[in-house]
C-alpha cells in the first residue's frame, strides 16, 4: 500500500499532490489503426449491477463459475481482495490473462505477484508502458469469462469502485461505502469473442506483435492516496443486481474509444425525444469532442422543448478545481441551457465517496454503460469500452438507480474542505476511506 495522504481538518483543501497525474499521459504515441466495431443481436441473459451495492457480489459469482479462462483488461487494480479472488480462481486451474495500465509501484507489485503464480500478465499499451505506447490511458474495464460472459463496467478493481459487499445489494447493517459505478454482464459467445479479440490485440500491441506472455512494465513512483472521512450515511436505497432474459434479439453495440464512440454517441443523444439521463465523473465542456456531445443534447432539446435532461456529476477533490468547475457550469448554462439544480446535480457525498459512473440513458429505453469520461482523451484517444443496449427493461433498472441518486444529489457545487477530509489522529479511530488516485485523476 502506498503512503496515505492524510489531510488535516484545519486545511482548506487536499494538498496539490492529491490531483497530480499518476504518470504523464501526454507521451508520444505510436499510430493506432482503428478497428471495425460490429453491432450484435443477442437473445439471452443480461445481468445489470452497480457499485457500491452489487459489483463485488456479481464479479465473485461469475469468477467462481469460471471453468477455463478469464481475460481482464482494466485501468486500476488495487483491491487486495480482488487479487485474492483472481489467485483463488487460478488455483482451480482457470487460466487468467490480465492487461493492466500500471501506474504505481503498488500496482507493479500486484502485477508481479499475479504473474509469479501463473497469470498471463501484460502491461497495457498506454503512456504507462515502457516502449509500445498507443493510448494515453488504457482505461477500459472489460472482463471475458469462458468465452461466454462479457462484463463491461465503469468501475475499476479499487476498494471504492468494487467495495467488499459480499451480499448482493449490500447488507445495510454492514455496508461498505464506495463510488457510484455501473456495469452489465451479457451471456453471448459472439460478443465475448469480439471483446476477447480486442483485448488480445491490445496485448499484442504492447508486446510488439509477439506472443501473449508475461512482460515487464517500467516501475513508476508511488502516488500518495487521499484519506477522507467516510460518508455518514449509506445510499438512500440499495440495489441488488438483476438478471434479464430476453427471447427476442436485443440490439447491443460495443462503443470503443478511439474507434467509434464519437460516431455512435452523438447520434444516440440526438435521437432523444423524451429524456436524457447522465451520470458522469465530470464534463469538460471546453474540449472539442465534448462540445459535439453537448451540441447533440442541445439539438435534441431544440426538437423537443420538453425534453427531460438531467445530469449527476462527481465530487471535486481540490479547492483549486472550484473556479474551473464554476466556469464549466457557466458554459453549460449559457450555451446549453443546463442549470445547476434543475438539470445538474452533484453526487451526495454524505452517501457516496464519488460518482465514478459514465452512464447515459435515452428515452428510458436504451442505455450506454461504459468507461468513457466526457473528456477529449476519454471519448477520442484512450482505449475505452462500453455497450449501447436497446432494452427498455434493462434501461429501467439503471434509471431507477439514477432517480435515487438525483433525488439525494447536491444542488450546489460541493466545495472540498473540512467536511471531506479528516485530521491525522482520526485515522486511528476508523471511519475513513482511502481514495485511490485513479478514482479522481482526470483521464
Amino acid at each position: 500500500m502506498p503512503p496515505l495522504l492524510v489531510t488535516s481538518a484545519e486545511t482548506e483543501s487536499p494538498p496539490e499532490a492529491a490531483s497530480l497525474e499518476l504518470v504523464p499521459r501526454n507521451c508520444t504515441l505510436k499510430a493506432y489503426t482503428k478497428t471495425s466495431v460490429p453491432a450484435f443481436k443477442i437473445a439471452g441473459d443480461f445481468l445489470a449491477y452497480a457499485s457500491p451495492d452489487s459489483t463485488y457480489a456479481v464479479t465473485r459469482r461469475l469468477m467462481d463459475g469460471a471453468n477455463s479462462e478469464i481475460i481482464i483488461g482494466i485501468y486500476d487494480f488495487s483491491a487486495d481482495y480482488m487479487k485474492d479472488l483472481v489467485l483463488h480462481t487460478m488455483k482451480r486451474g482457470v487460466t487468467v490473462y490480465l492487461m493492466l495500465d500500471i501506474d504505481s509501484k503498488d500496482e507493479q507489485a500486484l502485477f508481479d505477484e499475479l504473474k509469479k503464480f501463473g497469470c498471463k500478465a501484460v502491461p497495457a499499451p498506454s503512456c504507462a508502458a515502457k516502449t509500445n505506447r498507443y493510448f494515453p490511458s488504457s482505461h477500459e474495464k472489460v472482463i471475458v469469462i469462458d468465452r461466454l460472459w462479457t462484463l463491461v463496467q465503469s468501475g475499476n478493481y479499487s476498494a471504492n469502485s468494487i467495495p467488499f459487499n459480499a451480499t448482493d445489494g449490500g447488507d445495510p447493517q454492514h455496508f461498505v461505502t464506495g463510488n457510484r459505478d455501473m456495469g452489465v454482464a451479457i451471456r453471448s459467445r459472439p460478443l465475448a469473442a469480439f471483446f476477447a479479440r480486442i483485448l488480445r490485440a491490445d496485448m499484442k500491441l504492447e508486446l510488439g506483435g509477439g506472443a501473449i506472455e508475461a512482460a515487464e512494465a517500467p516501475p513508476t513512483p508511488a502516488h500518495p492516496d487521499l484519506v477522507e472521512a467516510m460518508p455518514k450515511n449509506i445510499p438512500a436505497e440499495l440495489f441488488p443486481s438483476k438478471r434479464f432474459t430476453s427471447s427476442a434479439a436485443i440490439s447491443v453495440a460495443p462503443v470503443l474509444s478511439p474507434d467509434n464512440y464519437m460516431k455512435r454517441v452523438p447520434d444516440f443523444l440526438r435521437s432523444a425525444k423524451k429524456s436524457i439521463l447522465i451520470e458522469q465523473q465530470y464534463i469538460r465542456s471546453e474540449h472539442p469532442e465534448v462540445v459535439i456531445l453537448l451540441d447533440a443534447i442541445k439539438a435534441a432539446r431544440q426538437k423537443n422543448p420538453a425534453l427531460d435532461v438531467r445530469i449527476v456529476l462527481g465530487k471535486l477533490f481540490a479547492a483549486k478545481d472550484v473556479p474551473k468547475e464554476k466556469k464549466n457550469l457557466d458554459t453549460l448554462r449559457t450555451t446549453y441551457g443546463l442549470r445547476l439544480g434543475q438539470h445538474i446535480r452533484y453526487i451526495d457525498v454524505n452517501r457516496f465517496v464519488h460518482c465514478h459512473n459514465k452512464l447515459v440513458i435515452v428515452d428510458g429505453t436504451a442505455v450506454l454503460v461504459s468507461s468513457q469520461n466526457w473528456s477529449r482523451t476519454g471519448v477520442a484517444q484512450n482505449r475505452e469500452a462500453g455497450l449501447m443496449i436497446r432494452y427498455p427493461a434493462l434501461a429501467r433498472y439503471y434509471a431507477k438507480i439514477f432517480e435515487s441518486d438525483w433525488k439525494s444529489g447536491l444542488k450546489k457545487v460541493p466545495i472540498p474542505g473540512k467536511t471531506s477530509t479528516i485530521a491525522p489522529e482520526a485515522v486511528a479511530k476508523g471511519n475513513f476511506v482511502e481514495v485511490r488516485a485513479a478514482d479522481y485523476a482526470e483521464v
